[in-house]
């Protein structure tokens, strides 16, 4: 056996053997919460989560037929197919794919462990997509047969980032949203800055800076700064918000004493 097999209580050994014949399932959850997606999708009652909708599943080789409903609906990706038809040192191995970009056939691609350690190369040998409007990708790859029941996954692209700007280089931001609970600009609060305002409470009222959803949690110690150069004083002596209830938003309806 090329690949060490280690968890015979889900049916891996079955599965492994029942690999050699084609695509087979292979369970690979070990959470005991309220989850049966797996068994419902299956089209030939292979998966059977047993006694209780907590209980782990467990699959039955021999009635699966590697259809791969099972991989593109379980919610954790804690299935995925076996093939080991090739018999030349090789498998072929279908796991779920949910991240940006477009896998194509051909393509060589990482695969990865559980964990996301890289395992070696691999070349994707099938494409499908299953689901409605935001489907999951089932991407089959061609493995050596020593990696593949370590295979959970594929890293498709790395993203290379451009070299970045020294922080002395790089252009200042000339405006940008300063408060955007309620989207108000630093250019426009230095034109409010400029028309004599000097408090916080004054610069709240004339721009509603401080009044969205956070009450000036996150744009508060930034305005400190820009009163505090308007004013020719130091940042800490320029106040802050007062925070006023309700802290998060509420319908007048639940203030009246509805329940709606």
């Amino acid at each position: 056996m090329g690949s060490e097999v280690t968890d015979e209580t889900n049916g891996w050994q079955e599965a492994w053997e029942a690999a050699e014949n084609g695509a087979v399932a292979v369970m690979d959850c070990h959470e005991e919460i309220p989850c049966n997606p797996c068994q419902e999708a299956c089209p030939n009652g292979a998966i059977r989560v047993e006694p209780h909708v907590c209980a782990l599943p467990r699959l039955d080789p021999g009635a699966c037929n590697g259809c791969g409903r099972c991989v593109a609906l379980c919610p954790g990706m804690a299935v995925f197919l076996l093939d080991r038809r090739e018999r030349n040192g090789f498998a072929r191995v279908t796991v779920p794919y949910e991240m940006g970009g477009k896998p194509v056939e051909g393509d060589v691609v990482q695969v990865v462990d559980g964990e996301g350690k890289a395992l070696t190369e691999g070349k994707i040998l099938k494409v499908r997509a299953w689901g409605g409007e935001a489907p999951t990708l089932l991407l089959t790859v061609r493995v050596p047969e020593e990696v593949a029941l370590k295979v959970r996954g594929v890293r498709y692209r790395l993203i290379e980032l451009d070299e970045g700007l020294e922080v002395e280089n790089a252009p200042p931001l000339l405006d940008y949203p300063i408060c955007r609970c309620e989207d108000v600009s630093l250019q426009n609060v230095r034109e409010t800055l400029r028309s004599g305002v000097r408090s916080l409470l004054t610069l709240r009222r004339a721009t509603r800076v401080g009044l969205g959803y956070c009450q000036g949690l996150f744009c508060q110690s930034s305005l400190r700064e820009e009163l505090a150069a308007a004013a020719g004083r130091e940042a800490w002596k320029m106040g802050s918000f007062r925070v006023r209830p309700p802290v998060r938003p509420v319908k007048l309806g639940r203030l009246g004493g509805e329940n709606a």
